[in-house]
């Protein structure tokens, strides 16, 4: 029997009614324009990409001379049929039979126009670069595959499917030409970036510079290898080294002579070798001196560059440390801590992970509000250690024995306690940790708050410009294909210009290359970096930041779930 009235159920989770059906629908341009708009009133400080590229009008005004310079993909029985019934032979006025001439230029053809009444012929090509007989076409095609991480392969597929000749077979052989153009685009891309971080540093020549390494491949057995030196005051890159112990030719007799091999040794090494050749050259490169050194954990390529003393006695070289680095120490000794611990009885009778414990969700928060202490306090150490022995106080506070004495006072502090004392509220202690359990990780809070640590960490700087470029690295060379060292290179050194100074190092590089970059590239490249930087602007505001906090946070509670849920997993013979 069907029911003759319609039963509404209730909704489950959250209602949220709408204030304006009008404006309800608001759309991602909309939400990033409002990001910016609250990011400029809100905040006094600027993201990284607002620094790099201030103004986009300035920096592509050069390039209005390619308006009108288009290439276009088309059907080509569209254009004979066009010679065929429109255009007229100049000789005795009659049609024009369009033949296409497939040679071996890639995907430059001939085009032949014969008269179907008379002798007269006339042959041109589709594209070539004038005076030569380089196709501006396939040099545009191959650094187009290259800027997108692909290469040869990738590009007979692409034509394959888009009916378009196949594309050169000698990537190589464009590959130098375009090498040699990017390489000349990245010398002045770190010229200039050297010349702002003298010029951010009060015309001081003594820079500071985030350090830092990247491998092709994990662990220790990658074959390339690349060491990148940014400016703490810009974040541009101002000089990079790359490294490969590939050898091609093998025992060939030509080995001495030719091999592109640029370093012996293990991967693990790369970066101490990388680090000193950058710092011998900054003299010459620059004329400017690295005298702070900001790098992660290992300071074997640190104690390699100080043990040379490139700059003599009167000018040091100090080590500093990455904040971020820093930060995940307090995670890796609790994990350790926990390990060592493991099975064994503390004070109060029980372990030391568990239900109400030191669980990983209780050593993550551990970590973010050790991190938060170091960057709110980085102009005092003694503030950051005050700040720092304040976690664990407020950890070990209880109803009985409140111990708030470090934690900061006022509305706006983020102790619960110290709120509740302003407001006159009363307060219960529910995130304090067992006795047992603080005293076991005094030791660990006693040396991550260790005075000579937390001096090198005044800057309050990180090496995210560093890992951000490692990042725009691999996205033109990508870690599952193995390259040679020039495909590497051309990688890298189109990747410092786009991040020094955004796509319009393309431009230029087309430029180098003798070809004129044409109306489409130009509003292409423009159009790239206005939502790079559109993104970037968004990602810096307030409420992204809480979107992504809370994202993080929902998935380690995920995690955490599926983690202490048993679950039947396939194994041969289970079933």
């Amino acid at each position: 029997m069907s029911r003759l009235q319609k039963v509404f159920k209730k909704r489950k989770g959250k209602y949220y009614p709408r204030k304006n059906t009008i404006n309800s629908k608001v759309s991602t341009t909309d939400c990033k324009l409002n990001a910016q708009a609250e990011h400029a009133h809100d905040s006094k400080q600027s993201c990284a990409k607002e620094k790099k590229i201030p103004d986009l009008n300035e920096s592509f005004s050069s390039f209005g001379d390619s308006v009108g310079i288009l290439n276009a993909i088309m059907n080509l029985n569209i254009l004979a049929f066009v010679f065929k019934n429109e255009v007229h032979c100049k000789m005795c006025n009659s049609g024009l039979d369009m033949q296409v001439l497939k040679g071996k230029s890639g995907l430059a053809i001939t085009f032949v126009l014969k008269c179907f009444a008379c002798p007269y012929r006339v042959e041109f090509s589709s594209n070539f670069h004038e005076g030569t007989q380089i196709a501006t076409i396939n040099t545009r095609f191959v650094y187009a595959m290259r800027s997108i991480g692909k290469g040869a392969e990738a590009g007979r597929m692409f034509c394959g499917v888009m009916n378009l000749p196949q594309p050169p077979t000698r990537f190589a052989l464009y590959g130098k030409r375009i090498l040699n153009a990017a390489k000349l685009v990245y010398e002045d891309s770190i010229q200039n970036a050297a010349k702002e971080a003298i010029c951010e540093n009060e015309g001081n020549k003594n820079l500071a510079v985030a350090v830092d390494g990247t491998w092709q491949k994990r662990g220790y057995t990658s074959l390339n290898g690349v060491v990148t030196v940014t400016s703490i005051d810009t974040g541009k890159g101002i000089d990079v080294d790359i490294l490969s112990k590939y050898c091609a030719c093998k025992n060939l007799p030509f080995h001495e002579k030719d091999c592109k091999r640029n370093y012996v040794g293990s991967s693990g090494a790369m970066e101490i070798q990388g680090a000193s050749k950058i710092f011998q050259r900054s003299l010459s490169l620059h004329n400017a001196r690295y005298i702070t050194y900001l790098g992660d954990g290992d300071c074997k390529a640190f104690d390699a560059v100080k043990k040379k003393n490139l700059y003599g006695n009167e000018y040091p070289i100090e080590k500093l440390e990455c904040i971020g680095h820093v930060m995940k120490r307090m995670g890796t000794r609790l994990r350790r801590l926990k390990a060592q611990l493991k099975g064994q009885i503390l004070s109060d009778g029980k372990c030391l992970s568990g239900k109400n414990r030191l669980t990983e969700h209780e050593i993550d928060n551990l970590q973010s509000y050790y991190g938060s202490a170091i960057r709110r306090n980085h102009s005092s150490v003694q503030n950051m250690r005050q700040a720092i022995w304040a976690i664990f106080l407020h950890k070990l506070s209880t109803d009985e024995y409140p111990q708030h004495g470090f934690c900061p006072i006022g509305e706006d502090s983020w102790c619960g306690f110290e709120k509740a004392e302003v407001s006159g509220k009363s307060y219960k202690h529910k995130n304090s940790l067992p006795v047992a359990v603080v005293e076991a990780m005094r030791p660990i809070f006693r040396d991550l708050s260790h005075p000579d640590l937390l001096k090198k960490c005044l800057h309050g700087k990180t090496q995210n410009p560093n890992e951000s470029f490692h990042n725009v690295v691999w996205s033109r060379v990508p870690k599952a294909t193995f390259v040679q060292i020039e495909t590497l290179s051309l990688g890298v050194y189109d990747a410092v210009c786009s991040f020094n100074d955004g796509n319009v190092s393309k431009l230029k590089m087309l430029q180098k290359l003798g070809v004129e970059p044409g109306e489409f590239s130009v509003s292409a490249m423009k159009l790239l970096d206005r939502e790079r930087l559109m993104k970037a602007i968004y990602a810096f505001s307030r409420r992204s930041k809480k979107i992504r906090k809370d994202k993080r946070r929902k998935r380690k509670k995920e995690d955490n779930i599926k983690k202490n849920k048993v679950k039947t997993g396939y194994s041969a013979g289970s079933f």
